[in-house]
């Protein structure tokens, strides 16, 4: 600072060197002290993508009851919980999804497709074109999760920028918040704007250290090119990871992400796609336009395809499924190559 130097300057010479010896150890001091500020910030962030014990020095994590709102957009909440063993990059062991609540007296935690009437679940499927996604947590968002979670963790093993991920039909976006939790930047779309509400007061309640980006966007106008919707991804984007999880249910919808993911593809070949179905009706229908939109099936190649896999057994609830109240213990997981 100048008033330090003009300290420096002034008086005889021993005076001087005196004086710009006290600002010299005033000064590496504070250097030191900066220096050591940071090294533990850094030590806190790197044990923190490790799970370890001083993960409180980024974000101490927060019990449920302490962050979960009432009401999102005037519509009653209740968590759903994943828990996982060895802990999530940021150092929290559990990871927790918001749907709108069933129960009449907003004390039970279950989901089901028949709520009573004047619940907020029964308020939600009147007031809304698609009230799936916020429901429930999907049998086949559990394995996306997984699945997402596991490439984060990998990546996270080397240098380079954070993973882009994009996920489509996000609904109550389970997902979403295992890349999040990993410090990813994600972009969440849905049809709806009140599942885009909820992930949102899910991934800030938590404090997440990921960037999440909501966008409300029609798939079918979308795959359509109209001009009303904003094209996702876009032809200007890049994501490391595309995924979609329970997206099948319908025909038309079903054949528009197909169109739209092997668009994505073709633009960039590298990027990871993770779609997920429970075998819903509108499973044909999206290989059969994934494959033709991206030339597999012809010549040697193999035709895009739905692998059987098992649910985790962490999943809430048995994974039930909320529009039936069936368990589930397996679903598809999408292999192109």
């Amino acid at each position: 600072p100048a008033a330090l130097r003009c300290r420096v300057t002034s008086g005889g010479s021993a005076s001087r060197w005196q004086a710009g010896r006290d600002v010299h150890v005033v000064i590496i001091a504070a250097w030191g002290a900066a220096l050591a500020s940071r090294r533990q910030r850094r030590r806190g962030i790197a044990l923190a993508a490790r799970g370890g014990e001083d993960s409180a020095l980024v974000d101490p994590a927060r019990t449920v009851r302490e962050w979960v709102p009432e009401e999102v957009d005037d519509y009653r909440v209740v968590p759903v919980c994943m828990t996982l063993r060895p802990p999530f990059p940021c150092g929290r062991s559990e990871i927790c999804a918001l749907v709108v609540s069933d129960a009449e007296d907003e004390s039970g935690n279950d989901i089901m497709w028949q709520p009573p009437a004047g619940s907020s679940a029964q308020q939600a499927i009147s007031a809304m074109r698609d009230a799936f996604g916020v429901l429930g947590v999907w049998p086949a968002a559990w394995v996306a999760a997984e699945r997402v979670l596991s490439i984060c963790r990998a990546r996270q093993t080397r240098r380079g920028p954070p993973l882009r991920i994009l996920e489509i039909g996000c609904g109550s976006g389970l997902p979403s918040l295992c890349a999040l939790a990993t410090g990813a930047e994600v972009v969440a779309t849905d049809l709806e704007e009140l599942p885009l509400k909820l992930l949102q007061a899910a991934a800030t309640g938590q404090r997440l250290p990921g960037r999440l980006e909501t966008r409300q966007v029609d798939v079918l106008l979308a795959a359509s090119k109209d001009r009303r919707s904003r094209q996702c991804p876009s032809s200007g984007e890049a994501f490391d990871v595309i995924v979609c999880s329970d997206c099948l249910y319908k025909h038309d919808v079903a054949r528009a992400i197909g169109l739209l993911l092997g668009q994505a593809l073709l633009r960039r070949p590298g990027t990871l796609v993770v779609v997920t179905d429970a075998n819903r009706r509108g499973r044909q229908e999206f290989l059969d336009t994934l494959a033709s939109t991206i030339g597999l099936g012809v010549g040697d190649s193999v035709l895009p395809h739905f692998e059987t896999v098992a649910v985790p057994d962490w999943a809430a609830d048995g994974a039930r499924d909320p529009f039936s109240g069936t368990e589930t213990s397996e679903v598809g997981l999408l292999k192109l190559y």
